[in-house]
């Protein structure tokens, strides 16, 4: 695997000092690092999060379940909301075929079709209902807590359809449920019912869950190499278990980012990734940065309302679009490109009209080098233009490089936390939102609430 972070063009000396960082102010926070480093070890050792370990947790359950799942479905329909239904989309989107679902089964080595609920849509429900055979349909209900309305309505709405179209044994057999086995009203309808649980660990969110039972579930069942994701995944934490930033990727997106937004004022991150697999990866982390990093109050309790706004671009697509705005907009951005050697195929274009000139100078090159030097472009543009930019160069888009950039990425996020003094493990607006939607619907505990929506329900609205 080869991961590498080139931060050159968020320096002044490339881009200036009024947008770019000093060597000073970068050497000065490095050398804070050694100490912000214990703090993330402690968090490790403390058991905050498990996504620390996840590369090396035991997959004795998960490989069981594989075996028995492995080749017996035409489909697989995840039901989770958020973060949840996001490990699947993400892994499937950046590793998998990129028209799995269309392929002959036995292309796919009858590997199921995946589909994804991950809203309370019902027209989204009632077209999917239609489109598979339930009797040869496995569902995967992703909830840690158990305790969402909407992933809680879409699975009673899927059991009350299978045991209706196949039977009452249906949900034993077609049905695994990934959550908290221990405090879970999932895990509670799974005892009733038979089904079995593929667990999540309590302190597991679903942002962090990518490479948790939940997400190499699916990734397994197309057959993905669970063994390779958790490899890159452990090679990027081995590499990353020191407090030195210049030789720690992790840690030096995460201190470039927090600089940058600290005292130049680029509020807006922005991943711009030249390939489309690895676009589901910035799509993912779009989420995960809104969560983990948007907070109300410090660990001490003080408000700070700090946090970055994620964006995600598609190269070279969005240098048809976003860019102009990157390039050329308010100074508020800074920009992680992410690029690949390997783009996985090749496609020599043919020289079809040699008369034309506009199709000419095109003959014989490989499709994929119009990725490679439309970053270069895009780099080059937004460094003459002064605004910040660093890249993430991977060898090739497969389930090592991805692993380690997941982890990569949640290292960065845990150490933006460390220096920012929040938690990124907790989202409180997120549990506000579920809260309202159980006072909303009448579940008891939730009067207080449910009045204070009705409320302000009332107030008078100026409309036109």
């Amino acid at each position: 695997m080869s991961i590498t972070l080139d931060f050159t063009n968020c320096l002044s000396e490339s881009i200036g000092a009024t947008h770019g960082l000093t060597k000073s102010e970068v050497d000065t926070l490095v050398a804070k690092f050694p100490k912000h480093h214990e703090n993330i070890e402690e968090v490790r050792s403390s058991g905050e999060s498990g996504f620390f370990e996840l590369p090396y947790h035991d997959q004795a359950e998960l490989k069981a379940q594989l075996k028995k799942h492995q080749g017996k479905w035409e489909n697989l329909v995840v039901v989770g909301v958020g973060g949840s239904a996001l490990a699947a989309r993400t892994l499937v989107g950046a590793l998998a075929h990129r028209h799995h679902n269309l392929l002959d089964p036995k292309v796919r080595k009858n590997a199921p079709r995946v589909f994804i609920l991950d809203n309370a849509d019902p027209r989204s429900l009632a077209d999917l209902l239609e489109t598979v055979d339930l009797k040869k349909t496995l569902f995967q209900i992703v909830g840690r807590s158990g305790v969402t309305a909407e992933t809680m309505a879409l699975y009673l709405l899927v059991a009350d359809a299978l045991k209706k179209k196949v039977g009452k044994t249906a949900l034993t057999a077609q049905v695994v449920i990934s959550t908290d086995r221990e405090k879970s009203p999932l895990a509670e309808i799974a005892k009733a019912e038979k089904i079995d649980i593929l667990p999540i660990p309590a302190n597991l969110t679903g942002r962090y869950g990518l490479l948790g039972n939940q997400g190499l579930f699916t990734a397994g069942l197309v057959g993905l190499s669970v063994e390779n994701l958790l490899k890159g995944a452990a090679d990027m934490d081995a590499r990353c278990r020191h407090g030195d930033p210049y030789k720690n990727p992790a840690y030096m997106h995460s201190l470039v980012h927090y600089l940058l937004t600290r005292k130049r004022r680029k509020t807006m991150h922005v991943t711009f990734s030249f390939n489309d697999r690895l676009h589901e990866v910035g799509r993912w982390y779009d989420h995960f940065c809104s969560v983990s990093l948007g907070k109300m109050l410090n660990r001490k309790g003080k408000a700070v309302h700090v946090g970055p706004s994620p964006v995600s671009a598609r190269g070279s697509y969005d240098l048809h679009g976003q860019e102009q705005l990157f390039a050329e907009g308010p100074f508020d951005k800074v920009t992680t490109f992410m690029a690949v050697k390997d783009h996985g195929a090749t496609a020599p274009i043919p020289g079809s009209y040699p008369k034309i000139e506009a199709s000419t100078y095109l003959k014989d090159l490989e499709l994929g080098s119009l990725l490679t030097h439309g970053y270069w472009a895009a780099e080059q543009h937004m460094t003459a233009a002064g605004r910040p930019n660093m890249t993430l160069h991977l060898d090739a888009v497969d389930e090592t490089h991805v692993g380690g950039l997941i982890y990569l990425f949640q290292l960065s996020t845990a150490m933006s936390a460390e220096l920012y003094g929040i938690n990124p493990f907790d989202q409180p607006a997120v549990e506000h939102n579920k809260a309202a939607m159980f006072a909303q619907l009448g579940r008891a505990g939730f009067e207080d609430l449910s009045r204070r929506i009705k409320d302000y329900k009332t107030k008078p609205r100026k409309t036109c």
